[in-house]
């Protein structure tokens, strides 16, 4: 299950990212495309009236000679809502479908103008038939000729803009909340007091991602000319890719470079994949990436294929880096932990001391008594009362031993601590044992499973009424290379469950427990095992058991 959970849980993360960035990707795109009208056949129309068949040439602005003539074409089938377009300048000019006029115009060049007069013509759905123009040159230095008539659908003029806008908007965007994310991780780490200086070169190169090829693009509409100067300057693109060479240089470690290892070869193999797809069909996609690596280093310009790749390099950085505070986080929460488990360690082994330093006290007083009293005794020559109180003290230091659970010394002093505990709480503790005295399992993991397993117990019997209802039974035994536990108590109450069946605490403030099961599974899954959970609601019986796998003892 852990396994699935490390490999699924990236490549569930791989498909969102699929999914986020196809659905921002259609927003750059449109299916709906301008299409040109054919001219398949043309006359010249002489001044009397006589028609003489006319080549069509290329498209130029300089017809070879003044005069009229008729274009004919076809208008297809199945065209969306739409119009036709055409630019008039220089000409006189009338356009029919299917033998009815549309359109007529005759406009001059005006003196100075930038750009030509253009002729939008709505057509009704689902248009089509024989298109006719008869064109007039009025002004051969302006005019466009042949007339270049093309059909556009309705919402092009607005949907082209927006694609286009959109597919410079879009990575800005996704550069600016990698920044955002670099520097809040790094005046977190300001605050926290543990700095990451390779944040600064990688906010440098996600600010430089945001604002250069958007500036590139749009930056003329929007940016005043200082600005625009500076944002959209060539050798941004260059810093960009120095600084994030220098974040890559300060981050050796190797942790680092083997999840940008897996990243860079998820994305290849999703790039790859979608590529062999696009190619298939013909797509967007492999003409683009053809383009992109036929000009990636023309004239030293820093765009297209190059700044998708820095720009995914930049945000699996920025990924990687909050991976590594959220790990820090992570540990220092253990660390805490840890110690908090250790002070507790110190603090009940105080007491155990304190505690039989007062009872040894207590029985040195009691032992100059009784000793008083025998002194006595002897005096007057009643050997049979001083027999009595020998054997009256035989029982009390048999009482007072302390039972030995076994040999392996960690074991048995957490052993001894709970049924010290269990007696001042009234509570049944019965405990059987077999394991070596030595355990090639380190004391301070065994002091984790057992501490936390037992001080559950304990405090689940404490609200177990009545007192004579209260027991712990513990087993520990070595089976086949494994130290099997199993810890079995009574408890009072209900116990509590989240979403997915899992234990949660009961106290209050869940937020500052609920931490003992949790290092109880951290350590069994250490030693490759899982803590196996059991409760019956109708006889209140709980049980914990894990089986910890040994390590293999060196050989020397």
């Amino acid at each position: 299950m852990k396994r699935i959970i490390r490999w699924g849980c990236p490549l569930l993360f791989l498909v969102l990212c699929i999914a986020v960035f196809s659905f921002l990707h259609a927003f750059t795109v449109t299916d709906e495309t301008m299409e040109y009208i054919d001219w398949q056949a043309a006359v010249q129309i002489q001044a009397d009236g006589a028609e003489t068949p006319y080549e069509i040439g290329v498209y130029t602005n300089m017809p070879e000679k003044n005069g009229t003539f008729r274009f004919t074409g076809q208008l297809p089938a199945g065209l969306e809502d739409g119009y036709l377009l055409f630019e008039t300048t220089g000409e006189d000019l009338a356009l029919s479908l299917n033998g009815r006029e549309i359109y007529r115009s005759s406009a001059l060049a005006l003196e100075g103008a930038v750009g030509m007069a253009q002729a939008n013509v709505p057509l009704p759905e689902n248009a089509e038939g024989e298109l006719v123009m008869t064109c007039t040159v009025l002004d051969p230095d302006y005019a466009m000729f042949p007339p270049l008539l093309r059909f556009m659908p309705t919402d092009l003029s607005q949907t082209e803009p927006m694609a286009y806008a959109n597919l410079y908007g879009i990575p800005a965007g996704v550069a600016a909340m990698a920044l955002l994310l670099v520097a809040g991780l790094f005046l977190l780490g300001i605050v926290r007091g543990k700095i990451d200086w390779s944040l600064i070169p990688l906010m440098a190169a996600t600010a430089g991602l945001m604002v250069y090829h958007i500036s590139q693009s749009c930056g003329y509409y929007f940016l005043s000319g200082p600005l625009l100067a500076v944002f959209s300057w060539r050798g941004m693109g260059w810093l960009t890719l120095l600084a994030l060479a220098v974040y890559l240089v300060m981050n050796r470690r190797r942790a680092f470079w083997r999840y940008l290892g897996y990243a860079a070869a998820a994305s290849a193999g999703t790039l790859l994949l979608c590529y062999l797809v696009s190619l298939a069909g013909g797509g967007y996609l492999s003409n683009y990436i053809h383009t992109a690596l036929a000009g990636l280093f023309q004239s030293g310009v820093y765009s297209g294929l190059l700044y998708w790749l820095t720009l995914w390099l930049a945000v699996v950085c920025a990924l990687i880096s909050a991976y590594w505070v959220m790990r820090s986080f992570a540990q220092q929460r253990a660390e805490a932990q840890s110690l908090a488990l250790k002070n507790k360690l110190v603090m009940d082994g105080y007491r155990a001391i304190e505690g039989r330093m007062r009872e040894g006290a207590a029985l040195r007083h009691e032992y100059r008594h009784q000793l008083t009293a025998m002194d006595l005794l002897y005096r007057k020559g009643d050997y049979r009362g001083i027999g009595a109180m020998l054997e009256e003290l035989h029982r009390q230091n048999e009482k007072q031993a302390q039972t030995q659970f076994t040999e392996n010394f960690t074991m048995n002093a957490i052993l001894q601590d709970a049924a010290s505990r269990a007696a001042r709480e009234s509570t049944s503790f019965e405990a059987q044992v077999h394991v070596p005295a030595e355990l090639a399992i380190p004391e301070n993991d065994l002091c984790v499973l057992l501490m936390n397993m037992l001080d559950n117990a304990l405090e689940a019997c404490a609200g177990v009424e009545p007192p004579a209802a209260r027991y712990i039974r513990f087993k520990a035994e070595m089976k086949n290379g494994f130290l099997a536990i199993r810890c079995e108590n009574s408890y009072a109450g209900s116990l509590k469950t989240d979403g997915q069946g899992h234990l949660t605490t009961t106290k209050a403030e869940p937020e500052s427990h609920g931490f003992g099961l949790k290092q109880m599974s951290a350590t069994a899954e250490k030693y490759h095992s899982l803590l196996d959970i059991s409760f019956t609601e109708k006889e209140h019986v709980f049980v914990a058991q894990t089986a910890l796998k040994l390590p293999e003892k060196k050989s020397a």
